[in-house]
């Protein structure tokens, strides 16, 4: 079984706007990143997928969001052939990680992504245990 372009999508998305929201706040930088991460996942500008993104970018979402990605990244990637459950999860899970790397360093020095960006990388990945 495949999984539909649009779910991915909105699984990419929340996945993106939830590591860029991990420090508390978010910069231009991840804002583009989210952004670039939904186009790829074919959230298309204008659906009410990427108009619900446009908010979660303004203001941050509810804590409930990981709880609900979670359950619906669960519903689509459960179907799933063992294979392509793994591909959806690396995809997923690469996009997650360039936005947590897009806000870069603190002048340059230590690790791209904080230890809070990459507390939720781990839980994002746990959704698909």
């Amino acid at each position: 079984a495949q999984h539909r372009a649009g779910d991915a999508g909105c699984a990419f998305a929340g996945a993106a706007v939830l590591v860029a929201w991990a420090d508390g706040t978010i910069d231009d930088k991840e804002r583009a990143a989210v952004l670039k991460a939904a186009a790829e996942g074919h959230v298309a500008e204008g659906s009410a997928g990427h108009e619900l993104l446009a908010g979660w970018l303004k203001q941050k979402p509810p804590a409930a969001l990981f709880e609900t990605w979670s359950a619906y990244t669960k519903a689509i990637a459960g179907p799933l052939d063992a294979a392509h459950r793994a591909g959806l999860r690396d995809e997923l899970l690469g996009r997650a990680k360039r936005v947590a790397e897009s806000a870069g360093a603190f002048l340059g020095l230590g690790s791209a992504v904080s230890s809070t960006e990459a507390a939720v990388l781990q839980k994002l990945e746990a959704a698909f245990a």
